[in-house]
């Protein structure tokens, strides 16, 4: 008896192809507002799946699969035969209804009863298959061709509500009782009993359901929720059940329906990020073009420009002052609360330096942890070829902003009037005037809790010589599109376009406690992921380009 419907792989050749091809897809507004009308009380991912299994449903269809043969595909699947999660029970129930006869349902409960507890077959669950069995005694009741030998069935497994009393619906009294009874029986907490009694009052009131109650009533009517259960108890007047599609149903919709929104704003924020890239005020000022330029300025001059800088900004920006950061003074500004500061142009080697690579290898060689140390090792060409770049004088922000979700920077981008920088202008930021060092902290390699705590507690103290700090902690997006590699790397510090995901450099503040996987690699200047990798959070360092003729 153990060969049943579950084990029939005579459609698998024909309908895998179109399973596993759905199966890998998004569903689309419509499919989703279809699954709504079928799943009673759904998470989202249920609506997604139940989306896709009409999916499944229609292709085989139009495969020629006829409504029989597609029941015997899809208790197939919920025996897990392809992998993959199976239909839900609300969507085994509408396909039931679909097939004529009882001929498939029979199949199941008798395969069932005589299964009983033996050993289920290879890759398959237990509660799975019971499942498929309540559902198929469901639609034997509803004919009126259930077997007492199938009864308990109904009870073997959570049913939907819906299901479930259509089959009580279909069932003689005295065998209605003993299902709500043997139910109930099997629910380990009183208020899911007092619940399910409820549930099924105005179809189950028989002198020993309402003793249940009574019973339950008096045992344990301590919690809030008891206490209203209690309360609906004593109103006698029966429970609703909602249309479809129910509220959990247009909740689960709506959630679906707001995180495709978001993705769709996560994904704008590369051509945003294009477009605002002209986005600059015009400074006749030279000076500004190299720090040695800056430098030869002379106080007085640094003064003027600066005046000048704050007047092209407009009326959001105000001066604070000019401040030292190890070198030549920094004209640290403010805009709603955010520091910004005055950095003149300059060249910078975008990558990861034979240096930088001969400290790792160094660090890996003193180490047991050396695995991760050659992970990165192994990804070199990600950093490579180190490529000398010139970028322009900008005013930028002092530290990353607040981690947001990416759909949240979009916006930001849109409504602001400031961009990303490029990659090679975040490079340039970072190392701060520093030349081949793994950090804008200097040499080292920073694979300690004691080195992140310690500079991420010193904040605008750890600044560079630039007036900049909190580099490598947060993911910061830039403007130019990913690349395996900084082939093709524009030489005077404009970003590399295109469809796609954007750089982001740094993270490791998000990865931290690190788990000795490599996490601190992300704290190196060099370093450099996708935009795909920071689904939840980014953290932009918004600038502002200055030219200068």
């Amino acid at each position: 008896m153990l060969s049943c419907v579950f084990e029939d792989s005579s459609f698998d050749e024909r309908a895998l192809p179109v399973i596993l091809a759905v199966h890998s897809g998004t569903p689309s507004e419509d499919e989703l507002e279809g699954a709504a009308l079928i799943e009673y009380d759904p998470a989202p991912a249920t609506l997604e799946s139940t989306a896709r299994w009409m999916s499944i449903r229609d292709d085989l269809t139009a495969e020629g699969f006829t409504p029989t043969e597609i029941l015997r595909v899809f208790l197939r699947a919920v025996s897990l035969a392809y992998n993959m999660p199976g239909p839900t029970t609300e969507m085994l129930a509408w396909m039931f209804a679909e097939v004529s006869g009882t001929e498939v349902p029979r199949e199941v409960c008798e395969h069932l009863i005589a299964l009983g507890r033996a050993p289920v077959p290879p890759g398959a669950r237990r509660w799975h298959l019971d499942q498929a069995g309540a559902i198929a005694a469901a639609r034997l009741a509803c004919d009126d061709d259930l077997d007492p030998g199938f009864d308990r069935l109904l009870v073997e497994a959570i049913v939907p509500l819906p299901v479930v009393r259509a089959a009580l619906a279909a069932l003689p009294m005295e065998r209605r009782e003993a299902l709500v009874l043997s139910t109930m029986d099997r629910m380990n907490f009183a208020a899911d009993m007092l619940g399910w009694l409820l549930d099924t009052r105005d179809l189950v009131d028989t002198p020993a359901v309402a003793a249940a109650r009574t019973r339950l009533i008096n045992q344990a009517p301590g919690s809030d929720g008891m206490q209203a259960l209690i309360a609906e108890e004593s109103r006698g007047t029966p429970r609703p059940l909602h249309p479809r599609p129910t509220p959990a149903a247009r909740k689960a919709l709506q959630y679906l329906r707001d995180k495709r929104a978001e993705e769709r704003r996560a994904a704008d924020l590369g051509p945003l990020a294009e477009r605002a890239w002209e986005r600059a005020i015009f400074v006749e000022a030279p000076e500004l073009r190299s720090m040695a330029a800056w430098e030869a300025a002379g106080e007085r001059r640094r003064e003027q420009i600066t005046d000048a800088v704050v007047t092209a900004l407009g009326p959001e920006f105000s001066l604070i002052g000019l401040r030292s950061f190890g070198g030549s003074p920094v004209a640290v500004l403010s805009r709603q609360g955010v520091r910004f500061c005055l950095v003149p142009g300059g060249g910078v080697d975008v990558g990861l330096s034979p240096e930088e690579e001969a400290e790792i290898r160094h660090a890996a060689d003193q180490r047991e942890e050396w695995e991760e140390d050659y992970t990165l090792l192994d990804e070199l060409d990600l950093m490579r070829p180190l490529t000398h770049v010139e970028v322009g004088p900008m005013v930028v922000a002092q530290a990353p902003s607040p981690p947001l979700p990416p759909h949240e920077v979009s916006d930001e981008l849109e409504r602001s009037p400031l961009r990303l920088p490029s990659e090679a202008e975040w490079e340039y930021l970072a190392r701060g005037g520093l030349v081949h060092r793994l950090t804008y902290r200097g040499p080292g390699v920073p694979d300690s809790d004691e080195w992140f705590e310690a500079t991420e507690a010193l904040g605008v103290d750890s600044a560079n010589m630039f007036g900049l700090y909190g580099f490598g902690f947060q993911p910061e997006p830039c403007t130019d599109v990913f690349r395996p590699s900084h082939d093709g790397l524009p030489a005077d510090g404009i970003p590399r376009c295109g469809a796609g995901p954007r750089v982001v450099k740094g993270g490791a503040a998000y990865c931290y406690p690190w788990q000795g996987c490599g996490e601190w690699h992300l704290l190196l200047s060099a370093m450099r992921t996708p935009q795909t990798a920071w689904e939840h959070a980014l953290a932009p360092r918004f600038v502002i380009a200055i030219r200068t003729a």
